[in-house]
């Protein structure tokens, strides 16, 4: 955590150093009574060439633009660490785990939620239900397996399909119309011997 504590001192100091402002004005003509002073009749008759502005460099507002982008994203990581953390100590949750749930239409849902050794199906509308109780034993270990599951991310799932080339989806159609009269052969031939 040290090394984190002295990269972000580093980076704060080395941001601040470079904001620093580019340029310094320089009062090149003095106070306002020195250049009342030399306004006299001999001096007007001198000619002063005025040097156009100077060029300023892109790159320092580059560095700049950079610095304060980097800075943001770094902020921004520190911050999301930080309620990660934050919700992991919430979601600790003690002896109360949410297992799933399964939505039946506008504000209708089914939930499985274990307290303990003990799981309970509830359902939660305008009100929360208890549906049934479900003790350890046999059946709890089925839900508690199927649950441990991944099910299939139909998102993965179209993504694969989309990304097969026109020559495998036409080779996989054939082989299924291929089973398919295999297995109706199968059949008609059972027929007529049976």
């Amino acid at each position: 955590m040290n090394t984190w504590k002295k990269w972000i001192r580093i980076l704060t100091i080395s941001l601040l150093v470079s904001l620093l402002p580019l340029s310094v004005a320089k009062a090149k003509e003095g106070t306002v009574y020195e250049q009342f002073e030399k306004d006299s009749p001999a001096d007007q008759s001198e000619t002063k060439v005025n040097p156009g502005p100077a060029k300023a460099s892109v790159v320092p507002y580059a560095l700049k633009f950079i610095g304060s982008f980097l800075l943001i994203l770094l902020l921004l990581f520190i911050v999301l660490k930080y309620l990660s953390k934050k919700t992991r100590m919430y979601a600790g949750g003690g002896p109360f785990h949410a297992l799933g749930g399964h939505s039946l239409g506008n504000n209708r849902s089914l939930q499985i939620v274990m307290i303990g050794d003990t799981l309970y199906l509830l359902g939660v509308g305008e009100d929360v239900n208890l549906i049934r109780t479900i003790p350890p034993g046999d059946e709890q270990r089925r839900l508690l397996e199927s649950v441990a599951e991944k099910p299939i991310d139909t998102v993965t799932k179209w993504g694969a399909h989309l990304k097969k080339t026109s020559q495998e989806k036409w080779d996989e159609l054939l082989l299924k119309q291929l089973k398919e009269v295999k297995s109706g052969t199968d059949q008609q031939k059972k027929g007529e011997n049976g």
